[in-house]
């Protein structure tokens, strides 16, 4: 049995041998995919992470640029990490400031807080995911206790490997996808 590190740095490291052109072309794949089984014109707010680039992590930035083409109205929400693993949540606008923290993660320096009441949706970030909606984060719990607090919101994975059969290692601290859009395949769970 493979534990949760070793799946996080086994698919990180499979992520970075994609070519730039691989990448890409997984990334466009999977934004079809993700408006084609998503109506967004029905989400009122999105919560979405900004992607690191430098880790091959699927491209939000092109999906909200879409997102905001479809639906111009819909609340664009994105975080960023506190001490002790928790989130607070911007609104992304005109007066939003990002800058990449101690991890490269880009998130919000400046802006409007956003109120996670009324959140729709939720892309989650992930490096590898199973059958049954479990997920590999990066190991911190940031996004599961996020998670956690907007038990309504739809919980969409988004993913550029296809899925494990079964990640055995996950706990009760775990929040499970509802669905996952991979280039691949879509997965509801």
């Amino acid at each position: 049995m493979v534990d949760k590190n070793t799946l996080r740095k086994v698919y990180l490291e499979k992520r970075l041998t994609l070519s730039a052109e691989e990448y890409q072309r997984r990334n466009k794949l999977l934004i079809d995919r993700l408006i084609e089984y998503i109506d967004f014109t029905q989400v009122n707010f999105l919560h979405t992470f900004l992607s690191i680039t430098d880790k091959y992590e699927v491209d939000t930035f092109s999906v909200i640029k879409i997102v905001r083409e479809l639906n111009p109205d819909i609340n664009i929400v994105i975080c960023k990490t506190l001490p002790k693993g928790e989130l607070s949540h911007y609104k992304l606008n005109d007066r939003t400031r990002i800058e990449k923290n101690k991890w490269g993660i880009p998130e919000p320096v400046e802006g409007d807080i956003a109120d996670i009441e009324g959140i729709d949706l939720v892309l989650v970030p992930l490096i590898c995911f199973d059958k049954v909606g479990h997920r590999v984060g990066y190991g911190k719990g940031f996004y599961d206790r996020f998670l956690k607090k907007v038990p309504k919101a739809r919980k969409v994975g988004l993913a550029l490997t296809p899925p494990l059969d079964i990640i055995k290692y996950s706990d009760e601290m775990d929040v499970r996808l509802n669905m996952c859009v991979s280039p691949f395949e879509t997965y509801e769970f």
